[in-house]
């Protein structure tokens, strides 16, 4: 039986649970993005996901509006 190696495991479960998601941005958006995370305290994975988020509710809204027309 295979001795039990911690790292490999890691990389298994992040490869069959995650996902990366690269973008390219211009020096000065990197940087500017960078500040303002900082600023309020985020990582950029926290900020995507708060994206993500508000585009979900925004979508809902709209669908909500259209339902009542």
């Amino acid at each position: 039986m295979k001795e039990f190696n911690q790292k490999e495991y890691i990389q298994q479960y992040q490869k069959e649970h995650y996902s990366i998601f690269k973008v390219k941005l211009k020096k000065e958006e990197k940087k500017e993005l960078d500040e303002l995370l900082n600023k309020v305290g985020l990582n950029q994975a926290q900020f995507l996901r708060n994206a993500i988020q508000k585009l979900k509710e925004e979508l809902k809204m709209k669908e909500i509006k259209n339902d009542v027309k």
